[in-house]
């Protein structure tokens, strides 16, 4: 009890230090709770995502599990009970796997029987199998007749069939067959045809029409009547489970796939059978666990720097506080209490703390998910459909071992204290214990060198093997790591340096500097290891800030620029043509005469090598200039193909782009630095002659040419044309150089002017590209376009392409991750901030004191204040910038190696944002505004004529 009342009494009298350490504690405990709670929302997000995706492709419902047993492959056996054991280990199995069902089916089924018709008034060629459906009668509807009763009448089994069944077998409902041979027949009539209610709902695993040669009895009727009188007369049970997907979480799919296994295992055990299992999406869940785990080692990884200045953090509030004790630890020490006992009080007050941090936390954690799921950039949140986030689990023990890993950052300094007598520690006071050993300068360049050790093994290593082809983007966590390693190891290394710089700068105007810069200089310049761990961590937050918004920045306009690039413009849209193509065709199935003279036309051509000409209506192009939301509209032939030669030399492959040079380039989206000149360069040379042409490396290497010479085009009914080289480009707006083709041959690109080669060559259907205004609607758009009804086959917009992106797994992490990191650092900071200058403006009152009795104002003792700030805390900022930046240069570049080769175009660019920048700069003022002016007003409430008495230290 007594213990207790020392521990309370010892947190009250450091009530704000002990609060500042809890709350460092409490969001670390919340920022590594967080981590599994993120992971399983923004995967259970992606694995609907995929299941969406799948279900369209192959419209199949994904997540129907099903398995079917032949009884007729073992003699032995009990049909009916082994049916009902099955049955029950089926129904215990899908109750196992937690996950709702939206729909269950059970189908039995005898074997094709032979099908004959008594009245002889229908079809009979083909078998046919009685089968029982359960809970039909709940998914479709009879289109005529009525439900098949639950009973015999007079020895006649009733049934309903598909529609389509009635033409198969030639048949009217009411007519009886007699199914099967011997003793074994059954009389069935089909009373009934039916359809759907839906056919697209996975209660239909088999379309409906698929059972258009079988007959469907009720089920109460299969079991009660067919079976208990002839046991062998089912041959197969298919059961059929459609789980609701968007109940799937991660620590469900090993239960999913282990169905297989189950039903296996079960089934042998009870009979010997062949077992038929179907899952569509197995391979999708086998894939799950590898990009979950894949996508928490980049959120740890994105994490890591985060928690080493929590870590900086906790030690630094823990060593102000066993700074502001030590006296009282000395003399319990003195007085003979042990070392055990002083760990003890320490011990039981973290546990308090971690506690109650740990009952807390994960709901914080559950709060910071919501903020991640709201990114769309680094630190940029729009409205969003919230994740579905729960607390797990793991989110606990996540959270435990956190608070563990608190607790003993936290005893760490206690412990080194707990064994300082009064004696020592007022030894230790008078010796001087903030220099440097000289050594220690070793650590930091160690740091240094084996980031940069990283950096070079890492590009070498990516540079041998092949970038990533296709599938979800994943970033090496070392592409953080590394980075975290640099800003420190550099960080460290200057403030070992600082010190003396500062003192060269002092002598350099030792007889010019003013009392405030007099005293700030003496004040850092020997005391530079009491301020090192706070600068190491405003170095480690601007720092480790700037190389996160570079990163995000670079990932997300590199991707984004890939969609605009390959796309070309904002939106592309193909239209429909009208041609005499197919009038003639369509005329020509009209008389045989006339198919015979298309033939033989056709034929005498292609000897030729001709082919019948083509005209095409051109669709009236107005209609897109008038479209609310664009700013621009222009016209892009594309033809591949192309036969292009030049000095004896062809390419028979080579791509043509025709454009209008002017509208072109105000619809298409190019980056400028892309080129040697400035892309409208290149069209204004364009505009200048009609016949000119831009031509690809490819090109110019295949056929020999350079600008100014001369190349003749021509495609399969074209007419060939002339044209004059006078540009040759690498980059042109959704052309491709990477792209691998056939033959390994370089992909090849032709630009000429669109009404010169309609003029020459001949006119040929072309696409639109829609450069839209930023703040229009899509849905005016398309509305317009359905509206003026402008023949559209295909469109391509950039907008839902990107929305995808900004969606994706990978994206929500990586945006959410690294602005929620920042945000904590920057709060994390503030409060450090304030702690640490509070704490030394207490500790200082003396020098202050001594300061005023000396003659010093009080303005003048705001500039010292004030002086100081800028020497540590803005040089740190400083710093952190600057080191940020060098890390940005250095590591984020290697970025381009987690992207396909061939799908990186434009190529990776490094992007430095100003706004990013801004961001940083805004939080660097208002850390100095807020701090200094609290610690103003703290300066102006200390009583410092009081501070001066007699029998002070």
């Amino acid at each position: 009890m007594t213990l207790l009342k020392i521990i309370a009494r010892k947190m009250i009298n450091n009530r704000w230090l002990t609060v500042s350490l809890f709350l460092g504690l409490l969001i670390t405990v919340s920022l590594v709770s967080s981590i599994p709670t993120y992971t399983s929302s923004v995967m259970h997000k992606l694995l609907v995502s995929d299941l969406e995706d799948f279900q369209q492709a192959e419209n199949t419902y994904p997540t129907t599990y099903s398995f079917s047993i032949n009884f007729s492959k073992d003699d032995s056996i009990d049909q009916l009970d082994v049916l009902d054991e099955v049955e029950n280990f089926q129904e215990q199995m899908i109750s196992n796997t937690g996950i709702p069902t939206i729909a269950e089916l059970q189908i039995l089924s005898t074997s094709p029987m032979r099908v004959s018709g008594i009245d002889n008034s229908a079809s009979t060629r083909l078998s046919g199998r009685i089968m029982s459906f359960s809970g039909i009668e709940e998914h479709i509807s009879i289109t005529d007749g009525s439900l098949p009763s639950n009973k015999k009448e007079e020895g006649v089994v009733e049934a309903i069939v598909p529609e389509r069944a009635l033409l198969e077998r030639d048949m009217v409902i009411g007519t009886t067959f007699e199914i099967g041979e011997g003793d074994e027949k059954v009389i069935v009539k089909p009373v009934g045809t039916f359809t759907p209610n839906d056919p697209s709902h996975p209660y239909w695993i088999l379309s409906a029409d698929s059972y258009s040669r079988d007959f469907i009895v009720d089920e109460e009727v299969f079991r009660n009547e067919l079976l208990q009188n002839n046991k062998e007369f089912l041959e197969t049970s298919r059961f059929v489970s459609a789980f609701d997907y968007s109940f799937i979480r991660s620590e469900d799919i090993a239960s999913l796939l282990a169905l297989d296994r189950i039903v296996n295992r079960e089934t042998s055990a009870l009979m010997e059978t062949i077992i038929l299992t179907d899952f569509p999406v197995a391979d999708i869940l086998k894939t799950y666990d590898q990009r979950s785990s894949q996508l928490q080692t980049m959120l740890w990884s994105l994490i890591a720097p985060v928690l080493v200045m929590l870590g900086i953090y906790l030690f630094m509030v823990s060593r102000l506080i066993i700074q502001r004790q030590l006296n009282e630890i000395a003399v319990f020490a003195s007085r003979g209490a042990k070392r055990s006992q002083i760990l003890l009080i320490y011990f039981i007050e973290m546990i308090l703390l971690g506690t109650i941090a740990l009952l807390i936390g994960p709901w914080i954690g559950l709060l910071f998910c919501h903020l991640l799921g709201a990114t769309n950039g680094f630190l940029e949140f729009v409205q969003r459909t919230a994740l579905p986030v729960e607390i797990l689990p793991d989110s606990y023990l996540y959270a435990f071992y956190a608070v563990v890993a608190s607790i003993f950052m936290v005893m760490v300094p206690v412990y080194f204290a707990s064994k300082k007598s009064i004696v020592s520690h007022k030894q230790n006071l008078a010796s001087s214990i903030n220099q440097y050993k000289w050594y220690s300068i070793f650590f930091d360049l160690g740091l240094i060198a084996v980031s940069i050790y990283g950096l070079y093994t890492f590009q070498r290593n990516q540079q041998m093997i092949s970038s990533s082809q296709g599938g979800d983007l994943y970033i090496d966590p070392v592409l953080f790591f590394l980075p975290a390693v640099f800003i420190i190891g550099l960080g460290l290394f200057v403030l070992r340096i600082y010190p003396w710089i500062l003192r060269g700068i002092y002598k350099l105007g030792e007889k010019f500097w003013s009392i405030s810069l007099y005293s700030t200089f003496l004040q850092v310049g020997r005391s530079a290891k009491q301020y090192q761990f706070f600068m190491l961590f405003l170095i480690m937050t601007i720092g480790i800030g700037v190389y996160s918004a570079s990163s995000a920045r670079t990932i997300n306009t590199n991707m984004e620029e890939q969609i605009l690039y390959q796309n070309g413009a904002d939106i592309a849209i193909e239209i429909r043509w009208e041609s005499t193509e197919t009038v003639t065709t369509a005329s020509a199935y009209d008389t045989g005469s006339a198919s015979e003279e298309l033939e033989a036309g056709t034929d005498e051509d292609s000897l030729n090598g001709e082919r019948p000409e083509v005209s095409y209506i051109e669709p009236p192009f107005e209609p897109f200039l008038d479209l609310n939301g664009v700013e621009q509209a222009t016209k892009v032939f594309h033809k591949e193909g192309v036969k292009a030669e030049s000095q004896g030399q062809s390419i028979f492959s080579a791509q043509l782009m025709a454009i209008e040079p002017k509208e072109f380039g105000e619809t298409a989206w190019f980056k400028p630095n892309l080129l040697p000149h400035h892309w409208y360069a290149y069209l204004n040379l364009m505009a200048s002659e009609p016949s000119s042409v831009l031509i690809s490396s490819s090109v110019s290497n295949g056929l020999g040419v350079k600008e100014g010479d001369y190349l003749t085009l021509q495609w399969s009914g074209s007419n060939q044309a002339e044209f004059v080289v006078y540009g040759i480009v690498d980059y042109w707006p959704s052309f491709n150089p990477n792209k691998q083709r056939e033959g390994d041959s370089n992909p090849t690109l032709i630009i000429a002017n669109l009404p010169y080669v309609q003029n020459v060559m001949g006119l040929e259907p072309y696409k639109v590209w829609l450069n839209v205004q930023q703040d229009s609607s899509r849905n005016d758009i398309y509305e317009q376009i359905r509206e003026e009804r402008i023949p559209v086959s295909n469109m391509n917009d950039v907008q839902p392409e990107i929305i995808d992106l900004k969606n994706s797994a990978f994206l929500l992490g990586l945006n959410g991750t690294l602005s929620l990191g920042f945000i904590i650092s920057l709060f994390i900071t503030l409060i450090g901030f304030l702690i640490y200058w509070i704490v030394t403006i207490k500790s200082r009152t003396l020098q202050y004191g001594v300061y005023r009795a000396m003659g010093i104002p009080m303005p003048k003792l705001l500039s010292i204040l004030i002086w100081e700030q800028v020497m540590t805390s803005g040089f740190a900022c400083f710093l952190g910038i600057i080191i940020g930046g060098a890390a940005s240069q250095l590591f984020v570049p290697l970025f381009q190696y987690s992207f396909s080769s061939q799908t990186m175009v434009p190529p990776f660019q490094v992007i430095f944002d100003a706004s990013d920048e801004m961001k940083i700069y805004i939080f660097v003022s208002i850390l100095f505004i807020v701090g200094i002016s609290i610690l103003v007003i703290l300066l102006k409430k200390i009583k410092i004529h009081q501070a001066i008495k007699l029998g002070e230290d």
